[in-house]
């Protein structure tokens, strides 16, 4: 049977032409249409507001979301390590996590060197010969080397690098986690030149290193970088490059800060070099002031200046990989421990905390009651672990 249509329905057939039918609906369209925008501007403002509150407000206590009794001594030193921290010093080593001591190695270590890469942990001795490798289980195996080490870095998968000394030369060696030598780089000062640093990428197979060199009496420097995938297996001595536009210029720090993607930091200049099969030179920035420290990380590279400002005699600055400058604020202490937490800057030292974000807003400041042992952010904004002698606090700023 057929529908029959309403009354309504008929009355509104008889009473509107065509055209009135089509004008109505626009009109219809239009109102919705309006509505729409309405609802939407005042979710943009609502949005930007937000926006503009977040990033323009601070925050003037904390909240303690938990805590973890610990026993401390002066010496012990933290740093993040999976979803918590370690602590070491020089009587052994403890892996620590929302719920307590995970594992606690013993050891006598006068100058503990520590690395960490994922899950794994190499501690050296300096000076000495002793390398140990841990991971979230707990020790995995040490190393022992046949000169003094410097400096260690470990990488992913439990490849341990190591700077070594003697009398007459250098090297730089490369260990599994068994202890077995995977690479040996003997350097002479009057021949490859004297390193004074380097690292090695996050999957051990690229390594860079700063040499101070000596050509005719005069001293330079050049930054090398070298690849032991089979990539770089045809070239001669494994090297991927050499940049040596430094000259004269002393360059202390080379980090590896992803697998392809490694900083220079001279007494004036950072260079920022990206590598796959070979070293290529991606951006060099001049650094006008004094350096007193560099802090990084996969994003960014930050400097603590010297300013000529007796009011703020120091200076933070910023930059991405790509150059850009992403943060120029004026200072009046320089603190012991600079790092960064998401896109801020976090400054601290044993009585005193400072968060500042990019745009120069300072986000907290606190003087401690107690000495506090070290400040690790969890999730680059408001939450953060504070670690002294007696405890572990996991707090939120508020």
């Amino acid at each position: 049977m057929a529908r029959k249509d309403s009354g309504k329905v008929r009355k509104f057939k008889k009473s509107f032409t065509g055209s009135q039918v089509v004008d109505f609906v626009k009109a219809h369209i239009n109102r919705v249409t309006i509505r729409i925008g309405i609802a939407i501007l005042a979710v943009l403002v609502v949005i930007a507001g937000y926006s503009i509150y977040k990033r323009y407000s601070s925050y003037d206590d904390y909240k303690v979301l938990s805590e973890i009794k610990t026993d401390s001594g002066s010496s012990s030193r933290y740093l993040p390590y999976m979803d918590f921290v370690i602590k070491y010093s020089g009587d052994g080593i403890s892996y620590i996590d929302s719920d307590g001591t995970v594992w606690d190695e013993t050891y006598q270590i006068k100058t503990p060197i520590v690395d960490i890469c994922d899950e794994y942990i190499a501690v050296a001795d300096k000076n000495s010969n002793n390398i140990y490798i841990y991971d979230e289980d707990g020790k995995q195996g040490n190393i022992t080397t046949g000169f003094p080490i410097i400096k260690v870095e470990v990488a992913n998968q439990g490849v341990v690098a190591a700077l070594l000394e003697d009398k007459n030369a250098n090297y730089i060696e490369v260990f599994d986690k068994e202890g077995n030598k995977l690479v040996s780089h003997k350097t002479l000062l009057d021949e490859n030149g004297y390193p004074l640093d380097f690292s090695i990428s996050d999957d051990g197979e690229k390594m860079v290193v700063s040499y101070i060199t000596v050509n005719n009496g005069a001293m330079g420097n050049k930054v090398v970088f070298y690849n032991f995938s089979n990539s770089g297996k045809n070239s001669e001595d494994k090297i991927a490059g050499e940049h040596a536009q430094y000259h004269e210029v002393m360059v202390p720090l080379v980090r590896f800060l992803s697998n392809d993607t490694a900083i220079a930091v001279g007494e004036n200049v950072l260079s920022v070099y990206h590598i796959k099969d070979k070293s290529e030179l991606e951006e060099e920035i001049k650094i006008s002031d004094e350096i007193q420290k560099v802090f990084y990380s996969e994003e960014y590279v930050g400097f603590i200046l010297e300013n000529n400002n007796s009011k703020n005699p120091y200076r933070i600055e910023v930059y991405d990989l790509h150059g850009k400058r992403k943060m120029k604020t004026e200072i009046k202490m320089d603190y012991d421990h600079v790092d960064f937490s998401g896109e801020h800057v976090l400054m601290y030292d044993d009585m005193n905390c400072r968060l500042i974000s990019f745009n120069g807003v300072e986000k907290f400041r606190t003087t401690f009651r107690g000495e506090m042992n070290g400040i690790v952010p969890v999730d680059g904004g408001r939450v953060f672990l504070f670690m002294t002698r007696s405890k572990i606090q996991k707090v939120k700023l508020k």
